[in-house]
């Protein structure tokens, strides 16, 4: 029997402070069992934490201080809403790491009889952060804001934007792809066409290439969704693992396109006085106390005012940000809001002011508002209007402090500030997390996930590793437990749960994509698995993004195909539309066909020629694709967001169905071998030594006699070692094709459908 050690790390209210592992008293009689499993074949899509286990602790003297009399509610002291570090040691060994939660507590007589608790794997604290959180709330993400002017989105569109963070570079960090949320374009060059005179031919004949093609206002930005991830990381202090799927080829390229409204962006115009230069106006020894140096809790750099409560000499200080606006028009309104950066929230907010005002926020000392020791805030002002507003800007900052010198506080350390210009301009800035789709950072997660079939799990650094699970099971090792399985009695069960498995991206709202269905009578991109079995459940995932088919643009003249490949988010009666959010491949396309550019803006009737503007010839730009490259005509790209086999958007082929699909790189080898008519569930009970239970991992390959098997779920009873098994058997022969049969005819996509030969 081996000696079972629980080690806790208590969580208590009102204190950051880290406590030390403690010891746990355990139920003597009771013995604890563990349950762990990454990927169980009756719910397939579901992201595990890979054990969990509810038991009981005595409601000993040392439990009591652990957990603080909880049951108490008059008492300070354990906070059961957090999760805290544990471990579970088998004779002083480390078996596992997680977390627990205390649930509940059993009173008798009105005392404390026993405390119920679950020791879940680390993966679930992750999914605890993060809650329902929105990717409107990652503020990491708002290092890319900027100012989208005619310039800079051709530039983005051109080129894309780079951005240096905490010194690394981040490379096309915003682009502007060949997307229009209210236009469907055209290309025609050729001389005499009539589609000469349609704003939305973006050729760059000589004909009217001054009021049509590309304009400004038609595009939205996106980023990348390696930098969403990124975002993720910095928000609730996580580390994705390198060199995992998140950083692998099929991420390079993949992003999230800025689509949360209908139409074109629309908002306020704005100014953030970050980064700007100000001079300071008072005597020499005020400006040189906020130099970071004399005083290192204060310092003003670029209009920042920064500091930290450090209670220095043993007292509390006081801090006041002020910033004066003068306008040169007194009938524009605007407003002031103070923003701090640290937390990118905004701490002060002054609406509809007209002519010079002035707005202030405080912290500690003879302020409004509290400041803990050692919190620190980053302030800065910015300026909202709906019209242009031109103006200078003034700010004022405070620091006081008790003097020993003095004995006494010094509230005389005020340093005045005014900008450089006098005609700064609110312009339209584009805040990311403003402009961002509405979606719960969990369900974009395991939108991803599932669409790439991924797996997660923390190892021993409490770095998050994402795997395909393919790459999963890959890394494991071979176990022979054939001399410790208890041979009288196992149960073989049959492995599928389901008749087919529907594989799809949500409805879709963009005007190809809906013609799609209506011609098809399916989703573009959607693949269903069937089964040879006579039960008719349906498994379905469905995820939530948008799944666009973009359009290779050929001479509505001459018929030749173009290098342009584009998007359109109008609906089918050729209105604006909003949908799910997109994910999609962005390809650069250097020195190809010309398209037109136009700094003009789009008049309200459609299709009609713009206001006469600068037009430039581009033949660098961004494309968006569901596949991470163009591929050839015989050789398919590596990635591609389908789920089943379509014809490729670029190359018009389907590849006669081997397309690199979803299904094909990240589900065939799974699906396909659940659904095998040799593939079993095999339940066995075995008592492990301590050897083999501290090293067996759930991608382990598990070996009874003659037979390989993979592990669907174990439980364990760690003091015993018995452990039960379910376990697929390994097939001696897979299938190579996630299709044997295609319903579709030669000139339309293929379905994806499987026959009965691949299912059975």
């Amino acid at each position: 029997m081996q000696k079972v050690i629980l080690y806790i790390q208590p969580q208590l209210r009102n204190t950051t402070t880290t406590q030390d592992y403690v010891r746990v008293d355990l139920m003597e009689e009771e013995l604890i069992s563990l349950t762990q499993v990454i990927q169980d074949v009756s719910d397939i899509d579901k992201l595990f934490t890979d054990y969990s286990r509810t038991f009981n602790l005595p409601a000993s003297k040392t439990n009591n201080k652990i957990f603080k009399h909880w049951y108490n509610p008059d008492i300070e002291g354990f906070d059961a809403n957090v999760f805290c570090e544990s471990r579970i040691e088998l004779n002083h060994l480390h078996f596992r790491f997680g977390k627990i939660q205390l649930n509940e507590v059993v009173m008798k007589f009105g005392e404390p009889s026993m405390y119920k608790v679950t020791f879940f794997g680390n993966t679930v604290t992750f999914k605890d952060k993060i809650n329902e959180d929105q990717l409107s709330d990652l503020v990491w993400l708002n290092n890319f804001n900027h100012d989208a002017d005619a310039d800079y989105v051709k530039d983005a569109l051109e080129n894309g934007k780079d951005f240096v963070i905490d010194s690394v570079t981040y490379n096309n960090a915003i682009i502007y792809p060949l997307i229009a949320h209210s236009q469907s374009y055209i290309y025609d060059n050729q001389n005499g066409s009539a589609n000469l005179s349609n704003g939305l031919n973006i050729s760059t004949n000589s004909s009217h290439h001054q009021q049509r093609g590309v304009v400004p206002e038609d595009l939205k930005p996106a980023i990348p969704v390696k930098n969403i991830i990124k975002a993720i990381e910095e928000q609730y202090n996580i580390t994705f693992k390198t060199s995992e799927f998140l950083d692998s080829a099929a991420m390079t390229n993949l992003y999230l396109w800025l689509h949360r409204a209908k139409g074109r962006i629309t908002g306020d115009l704005l100014t953030e006085l970050s980064n700007t230069t100000f001079n300071c106006t008072s005597g020499t020894s005020n400006c040189n106390h906020y130099n970071g140096v004399l005083y290192p809790s204060v310092q003003f750099s670029n209009g920042d005012y920064i500091f930290t409560q450090a209670y220095t000499n043993g007292y509390e200080e006081g801090f006041k940000f002020t910033a004066t606006i003068t306008p040169a028009s007194s009938t524009i309104p605007y407003s002031i809001e103070i923003v701090d950066s640290l937390t990118d929230t905004i701490v002060a907010t002054a609406n509809n002011l007209l002519g010079t005002q002035s707005h202030s926020i405080g912290y500690g000392k003879l302020q409004t508002n509290t400041l803990s020791l050692n919190e620190s805030k980053r302030l800065f002002a910015r300026v909202r209007s709906v019209d242009p507003l031109t103006f200078s800007a003034a700010l004022s900052i405070e620091h006081s402090y008790f003097d020993l010198a003095l004995g006494r506080y010094d509230y005389s350390l005020t340093a005045n500030y005014t900008s450089s210009s006098s005609s700064i301009v609110t312009s339209a800035t584009i805040i990311i997390t403003e402009q961002i789709p509405e979606l719960s950072i969990k369900d974009f997660l395991n939108g991803l996930f599932r669409a790439f079939n991924l797996t997660a799990y923390v190892d021993f650094n409490d770095q998050i590793v994402v795997k395909t699970l393919d790459s999963y099971y890959a890394a494991g090792d071979t176990f022979n437990i054939t001399e410790f399985v208890k041979t009288d009695e196992h149960t073989v069960g049959e492995a599928l749960p389901f008749s087919n498995v529907d594989l799809e991206y949500s409805e879709p709202k963009s005007i190809l994509a809906q013609t799609f269905r209506s011609m098809n009578n399916r989703r573009y991109g959607e693949l269903n698995y069937i089964g040879d079995a006579s039960k008719k459940n349906e498994y379905k995932i469905t995820l939530p993004f948008e799944h666009m088919l973009f359009e290779r643009l050929q001479d509505k003249t001459s018929g030749a195909l173009s290098t342009i490949q584009v998007g359109s988010f109008l609906d089918d009666d050729l209105n604006p539309s909003i949908g799910q959010p997109l994910l999609f491949y962005a390809i650069y396309q250097q020195n190809q066909d010309n398209i037109n550019y136009l700094e003009s803006t789009r008049p309200e009737t459609y299709g009609a020629l713009c206001p006469i503007g600068t037009n430039t010839s581009l033949n660098d730009y961004w494309i968006p694709s569901a596949c991470n490259e163009l591929g050839t005509s015989t050789t398919p790209p590596t990635y591609n967001l389908n789920f089943g086999s379509e014809i490729d958007s670029y190359q018009l082929t389907d590849y006669g169905g081997n397309n690199n699909s979803l299904f094909q790189t990240y589900y065939t080898n799974y699906i396909t071998r659940v659904f095998n008519k040799k593939t079993r569930i095999f339940k066995f009970s075995a008592i492990l030594p301590l050897k083999v239970l501290l090293n067996l991992t759930l991608d382990d390959l598990i070996v009874v006699g003659t037979r390989a098997y993979t592990i669907n779920k174990m439980s364990t009873k760690l003091q015993s070692g018995e452990t039960n098994f379910e376990l697929l058997n390994e097939p001696s022969e897979l299938p190579t094709s996630s299709s044997s049969s295609d319903s579709s005819s030669s000139s339309d996509s293929t379905s994806g459908s499987s026959g009965s030969d691949s299912g059975g």
